[in-house]
């Protein structure tokens, strides 16, 4: 019996090391494995930003009137289309009203005396070029009477002569006096019509200055007027774009996916958002937001995939993207689009593979940006640096930097 029991021990040991043989082949050949997948292969380096967005490029409206007020009607209905010029929001324009009716009752009286002034100045004219031409007549009437008395001068003289040269007796002394006074009385006849002439001329110069001053003046009056006009047009203009303003109308053709309630009475802020316009036909995108530190790894044209918020990745999978604009500057103030401390980057989205996804403005989604692809040793050093980078700083190095940074 023992000998059939040596020969079972050793078939048992020359089986246990055919064993281990191929355990150990098998060993080596996945670590091999394992070393050629290291090394040889690529993985995707992803970076991850939870704020990610779908809205449509250049086509949201905010509504945010740009005046205060106190609100007399609403027109804001959530998910309803509305057309450009169409009324949502009508305002109080109670006091802007009646200071345009004032204004437009002074416009009135303004436009009768304005015209009472032009009727003035059209008299004014006519009575100048009929006053001139009077001038012109009583003119040529002097003239005449001066050119009426020339020949009876000269005759009066040349009867002087005559009897200067007569024979003694023939004429006698009263004669020769009587024409001696004829022809100083013509003469002085003659100075004294030339003497009118110049009152006469300088009568209307006067006259026609005394009636181109008050020419003028009417016309510094229709100016005025004229000026006093435009300004009030002009102050009716800013009443009625003011009342128009409190008519505050959709800015372009869409539908409205945000509203806020409003009632007869409330008062609106300036600036106040009341609500959101999306233009219809619109191409949507994606809008993410991600660290400052990602300047430069995120770039366009890198493929991207969203994890639809709306849409479980475990049922309808994830929907592909591609990276289109970066930016570079970091937000600094916090507004409802952006977040101090991250950039914006844009990617256009690709179809779903699941057609029962529907691309909507407001989806919210997580972006996976694939910025390179390394082997796994590179990753895994990366890795390590990275925990060291982020290990804790001792106490005594952290007071060390802060007396530093004190002294300088």
């Amino acid at each position: 019996m023992a000998y059939p029991f040596e020969r079972t021990l050793r078939s048992l040991n020359g089986y246990e090391s055919s064993t281990r043989v191929v355990l150990v082949v098998l060993g080596a050949l996945g670590l091999g494995g394992l070393v050629a997948w290291g090394v040889g292969a690529r993985v995707p380096v992803m970076k991850v930003s939870s704020q990610g967005r779908v809205e449509p490029h250049n086509a949201v409206y905010r509504l945010e009137p740009p005046g205060a007020g106190r609100v007399i009607r609403s027109l804001l209905n959530l998910d309803e289309d509305v057309k450009k010029g169409d009324l949502l929001i009508e305002f109080d324009t109670r006091s802007e009203r009646l200071e345009l009716e004032q204004s437009k009752a002074t416009a009135e009286a303004l436009e009768q005396e304005f015209s009472v002034v032009r009727d003035q100045i059209a008299n004014k004219k006519a009575e100048l070029a009929a006053s001139g031409l009077v001038d012109e007549v009583a003119i040529r009437e002097a003239v005449e009477k001066e050119e009426e008395i020339a020949p009876r001068h000269r005759l009066a003289e040349q009867r002087v002569q005559l009897a200067q040269k007569s024979p003694t007796g023939s004429i006698s002394e009263l004669e020769k006096l009587e024409r001696v006074t004829d022809v100083d009385a013509l003469k002085h006849a003659s100075r004294s019509q030339s003497l009118a002439i110049v009152r006469i001329r300088r009568e209307q110069a006067v006259r026609r200055e005394t009636a181109t001053a008050q020419l003028l003046g009417l016309k510094r009056e229709e100016l005025r007027l004229e000026g006093q006009r435009r300004e009030l047009k002009v102050g009716i203009d800013r009443l009625e774009y003011q009342i128009e303003k409190k008519h505050y109308r959709a800015p372009a053709s869409g539908r409205l996916v945000d509203v806020v309630e409003l009632g007869a009475g409330a008062f609106i802020a300036e600036g106040q958002r009341l609500g959101t316009i999306l233009a219809t036909d619109a191409e949507v995108r994606v809008r993410a937001r991600f660290p400052k530190e990602m300047v430069g790894m995120i770039q366009a044209g890198q493929t991207a995939q969203l994890r639809l918020d709306g849409y479980p990745w475990t049922i309808y999978g994830t929907v592909p993207a591609k990276v289109t604009r970066v930016g570079t500057e970091p937000g600094i103030a916090a507004t409802p689009e952006a977040i101090p401390g991250t950039i914006r980057v844009e990617l256009d989205i690709e179809t779903p593979a699941d057609p029962r996804i529907q691309l909507r403005h407001g989806l919210t989604a997580t972006v996976e940006i694939e910025v390179a692809r390394v082997s796994p040793v590179a990753l895994l050093m990366r890795a390590i640096g990275e925990w060291h980078a982020e290990e804790p700083v001792p106490e005594e190095r952290q007071r060390g930097f802060q007396v530093e940074a004190e002294a300088r």
